[in-house]
């Protein structure tokens, strides 16, 4: 059976950050791109990915990190089996999974909470293509900038956002199968900056699309 380039780690701890990952996992090889998946707030949901260059790379982090601890925690690390290209491969070669094999699911919004369909008192289901509606107050401290590449990572959003002044945190959000949603989140430490960032950076090209960039009313 073939393996992506792909892997997932969960149990990681909530201080773990994507460059947290890749220092650790580019000691088996190449790493290409690495995220920890955060919920609206800003906060992790202890669990990423990490993509190398080749599929031999994933099986060696497989092999040497599963079990190992990191920041204090034993990490999960296993293929991902939401890899488009390893699903494609196998149905194209009838190739089926073999028993005892299959990695665990990733966590679902519905498991440990409310379901999508009877979303909580007070939290609003999600709206696919943009930010979910929450309900809260703005410390306007933090923007949403709409319409980057399905390519864009965190470090691009830092660096782009960060000639206005220091950002606190920076995330594209991702979903479910790990990929991209068009939109990120920056977070600055005043208000000047991110207010700074909206007036400068709305309606501005990026990779030949034009950025939204409005304050965050609810964090």
């Amino acid at each position: 059976m073939r393996i992506g380039k792909r892997i997932f780690t969960a149990n990681l701890s909530f201080k773990t950050s994507w460059q947290d990952l890749k220092d650790t996992f580019r000691d088996v090889g190449t790493v290409v791109y690495a995220n920890v998946m955060r919920d609206d707030s800003g906060r992790s949901k202890g669990w990423g990915i990490v993509e190398f260059e080749t599929p031999e790379q994933a099986v060696a982090a497989v092999n040497k990190y599963n079990g190992q601890e990191l920041a204090g925690r034993k990490m999960l690390v296993r293929e991902d089996r939401e890899d488009r290209d390893v699903k494609q491969y196998n149905r194209e070669n009838g190739i089926e999974r073999p028993e005892g094999t299959r990695p665990p699911r990733r966590p679902r919004r519905s498991e440990g909470g409310p379901s999508a369909q009877q979303p909580a008192e007070g939290r609003p289901p999600k709206r696919e293509g943009g930010p979910p509606e929450r309900q809260g107050e703005s410390s306007g401290l933090q923007i949403v900038v709409q319409g980057i590449s399905w390519k864009a990572r965190e470090e691009q959003l830092r660096e782009l956002f960060g000639e206005i002044g220091e950002i606190e945190s920076a995330s594209v959000v991702m979903g479910r199968d790990g990929r991209s949603r068009g939109y990120g989140l920056v977070r600055f430490y005043t208000l000047q900056d991110a207010q700074a960032a909206i007036e400068k950076f709305h309606g501005t090209e990026l990779e030949g699309r034009t950025l939204t960039v409005r304050l965050d009313k609810y964090a």
